[in-house]
């Protein structure tokens, strides 16, 4: 009798673990699945300022401090679109969406050179390329709002407006876009556009630059961040310009190779330009203003 109920006690926990074992498998298995969801929604972050030990001299370093803290923990925008697969290619030439930004431009604009004293009155604000042009280059009395990471949706605005107010800026160059490269467009640019209108509104008066984004090497793209979608978010950009008060400046092909990518001799990380190259970044932007 013992060994009868042992054996109904045995066939009734094989039953019970054969029923639950499916539904307790799902349970696990769509907790997962959300979890990598969550995770897959966060940005990329690239922007690394990486420093080259054999090239220390020239290599742009990490700077000790940001001219404005960047606000911690900002929370990523909502992404309305998925974006674009590895698979997939930027949007071309003739989506709507670049033909109706690049139609949107004015007609050409007469860049004119000028001396390091046409910076007096500037602002830069960027990310760790414009961390590089602040520390290295030789625009030194410009004003610099900038940090490593930075991007569109994740600047501190509030500490952006208190330095706009702060002095009466005749010229703000912007320069954001490269941290999010690897996220949904529209995103990227819905936070773009409202950055700078903000800049306008603070200082009406003042012309402003919206400078590319600077491509990368050919070894350091991946399959969400690419020339191609440089390029892509680049041509959105420049549809903002009204070549009245807004412009747009490109200094790529200073620094681009034969296929249209960072020159491998110009930087040690792939992404950034070695500090030596500041520099000649900063008397392109000399040779490159417009007179009103």
């Amino acid at each position: 009798m013992n060994k009868f109920k042992q054996c109904i006690y045995t066939f009734t926990l094989l039953l019970i673990c054969l029923v639950a074992s499916p539904m307790i498998y799902k349970k696990i298995w769509d907790t997962s699945a959300e979890k990598k969801k969550v995770s897959s929604d966060k940005p990329p972050v690239i922007d690394i300022y990486a420093n080259d030990p054999a090239n220390t001299a020239t290599t742009a370093a990490p700077p000790d401090g940001a001219s404005q803290p960047v606000t911690e923990g900002a929370s990523q925008p909502e992404n309305t679109e998925a974006p674009l697969q590895p698979t997939e290619s930027a949007p071309t030439d003739s989506d709507p969406a670049t033909t109706a930004t690049t139609e949107a431009v004015s007609p050409a604009v007469q860049y004119v050179k000028a001396d390091a004293s046409y910076f007096d009155d500037a602002l830069f604000i960027g990310d760790s390329r414009t961390v590089g042009l602040r520390d290295y280059g030789t625009l030194k009395n410009a004003d610099y709002y900038c940090d490593v990471g930075t991007a569109a949706w994740n600047i501190n605005i509030d500490a952006l407006n208190e330095k706009l107010r702060s002095k009466n800026y005749g010229k703000v160059y912007l320069m954001l876009g490269i941290n999010e490269i690897g996220n949904n467009f529209e995103t990227t640019m819905r936070a773009y556009e409202s950055l700078l209108e903000d800049v306008k509104a603070y200082v009406p008066d003042a012309v402003i630059y919206l400078s590319a984004n600077l491509h990368v090497t050919s070894a350091a793209q991946t399959a969400a961040i690419t020339n191609e979608r440089i390029d892509y978010l680049n041509n959105r950009i420049s549809g903002l310009a009204d070549n009245e008060r807004v412009f747009y400046i490109d200094i790529n092909p200073v620094f681009n190779d034969q296929n249209g990518a960072l020159r491998q001799d110009c930087t040690g990380d792939g992404i950034h330009v070695y500090g030596k190259y500041y520099s000649t970044w900063c008397d392109w932007l000399c040779a490159n203003t417009v007179s009103r």
